[in-house]
C-alpha cells in the first residue's frame, strides 16, 4: 500500500486537475459497481446454494447491514469537510498565547492548526490530516476520520463473508461435481468455472482493503495518522483515542453513519502524551 500510495500522491502533484476530474471518479464507479456485483452474486446466486432458511435470511440481512455502512460511510466521509476553513472563523486563527502551537502554510498564507497538512487536491489545510482518499474523492481528517474508518472495516469485512462463503460454494460444486452423472457434470463443471474466477476476483479485491484497516487501526490505537503511523505523541490511551476520533460514543459508532457522535473538540488543539 505504502508504494502505491507514494505513486498516487506523486502523481497527484505533479497533475492534481486530472487526478481530481479523471481519478475520483474512476475510482468511486470501481467500488460501486464491484458492491453491487458481489452483493448481487452473495444474496441471489452464491447464498442460496449455501444457505437455507433462517441462515440464508440472517445472511440476507447481514450482506444488507454490511453494504449499508459501506455506502453510507462512504457518503459521509464525501460530505464531511475537515477543512480549516469550515471551522467558525474566530476559530481559524489561534487563540492568544497559542500562536506558537500554530504553523504557517506557505499556500494558504496563513497560521494554521497543529497536526493540520494542506492538500494539493482539497486546496486547502485539513485538520489532523490522514491522507486524501481517491475513494471518497476527499481528504481525510478530524471531521470525518470516524467514517473512514468503519468504511474500511465493512469493506474489509465484506469481502471477507463473500470470499469465505464463495469458499463454501466452491467445494460444494466440486463435491456435486464428482457425484453428478455426465450429462449434469457439464453444467455444474461450468459453474464451478465461474465460481472459482469469482472466488480469485475475491481474493485479489479483500487484499487492499485488509491492508488499508490494518493501517486504520493501528491509527485507531495511537491517535496517529497514516504519514506519522508509528508516532505516540498523541496516544492517551485506547479508550480516550477511539473517543478522539469516533466522538463521543466511541466504537458504537459501527453501528451506522447516522448515529450522532459529536467528536472531543473542533481539531484545533491537540493533547500530546507527557511520557514515551
Amino acid at each position: 500500500m505504502c508504494i502505491v500510495n507514494d505513486w498516487c500522491r506523486e502523481y497527484a502533484n505533479l497533475y492534481p486537475k486530472k487526478a481530481v476530474s479523471i481519478g475520483h471518479p474512476l475510482s468511486v464507479i470501481f467500488l460501486l459497481v464491484g458492491t453491487v456485483f458481489f452483493f448481487t452474486l452473495q444474496v441471489f446466486y452464491v447464498a442460496p446454494d449455501v444457505h437455507d432458511g433462517f441462515m440464508y435470511k440472517f445472511f440476507v440481512i447481514s450482506a444488507i447491514f454490511t453494504t449499508y455502512n459501506i455506502l453510507g460511510n462512504l457518503l459521509a466521509c464525501y460530505r464531511t469537510s475537515s477543512a480549516v476553513k469550515s471551522l467558525p472563523q474566530e476559530r481559524q486563527i489561534p487563540k492568544p498565547g497559542m500562536e506558537h502551537l500554530w504553523h504557517y502554510c506557505d499556500i494558504c498564507q496563513k497560521l494554521m492548526p497543529p497536526r493540520s497538512w494542506h492538500c494539493p487536491l482539497c486546496k486547502c489545510c485539513i485538520l489532523k490530516r490522514d491522507h486524501h482518499c481517491i475513494f471518497a474523492a476527499t481528504c481525510i481528517g478530524h471531521n470525518n476520520h470516524r467514517y473512514f474508518f468503519w468504511f474500511t472495516f465493512y469493506l474489509a469485512f465484506g469481502i471477507f463473508m463473500s470470499m469465505a462463503t464463495l469458499f463454501c460454494d466452491v467445494g460444494r460444486s466440486v463435491y456435486l461435481l464428482h457425484r453428478m452423472k455426465t450429462g449434469f457434470g457439464s453444467t455444474v463443471k461450468s459453474l464451478s468455472y465461474f465460481r472459482y474466477v469469482c472466488l480469485i476476483l475475491n481474493i485479489f479485491a479483500l487484499g487492499f482493503p485488509a491492508l488499508m484497516l490494518r493501517f486504520q487501526v493501528r491509527i485507531l490505537k495511537l491517535n496517529s495518522t497514516y504519514y506519522q503511523i508509528t508516532s505516540r505523541h498523541h496516544d492517551l490511551g485506547f479508550r480516550k483515542n477511539c473517543q478522539l476520533i469516533m466522538g463521543q460514543r466511541g466504537l458504537w459508532t459501527f453501528i451506522s453513519p447516522s448515529l450522532k457522535s459529536p467528536l472531543l473538540h473542533d481539531g484545533t488543539h491537540w493533547q500530546i502524551k507527557q511520557c514515551f
